[in-house]
């Protein structure tokens, strides 16, 4: 059951960046769409994580929705592509957002 119920969070996951990767990267130059949902996703899955939800709940929401929500594939492309700017920027802030997020859930736990 913890399968179909990570594939189905995984669809949702894969819709929603869809949806906020064209409205972000409407604009020219760096990759902004990937840049916010890796970045919102590193501080949602800390956020999860700080919360210390159930296995079945971290699994789904952690493996299924937010794993496909965010994707370190599109990471990679643009970094070959040439954004290197955006390479040192999406670690730097993923990591702290991540951090942000343990931070908030442990507080709110």
């Amino acid at each position: 059951m913890t399968a179909l119920l990570v594939a189905l969070g995984g669809a949702l996951g894969a819709a929603t960046r869809y949806v906020v990767e064209r409205a972000v990267s409407g604009r020219r130059g760096e990759p902004w769409g990937t840049f916010v949902v890796n970045v919102s996703g590193s501080f949602l899955l800390g956020l999860l994580l700080g919360l210390r939800r159930g296995d079945t709940v971290t699994t789904v929401l952690g493996a299924g929705v937010l794993g496909s929500y965010t994707t370190f594939s599109a990471y990679a492309v643009q970094v070959v592509r040439g954004a290197r700017r955006y390479a040192v920027l999406s670690v730097l802030a993923g990591v702290a957002a991540g951090g942000l997020g343990i931070g908030i859930g442990l507080l709110l736990e």
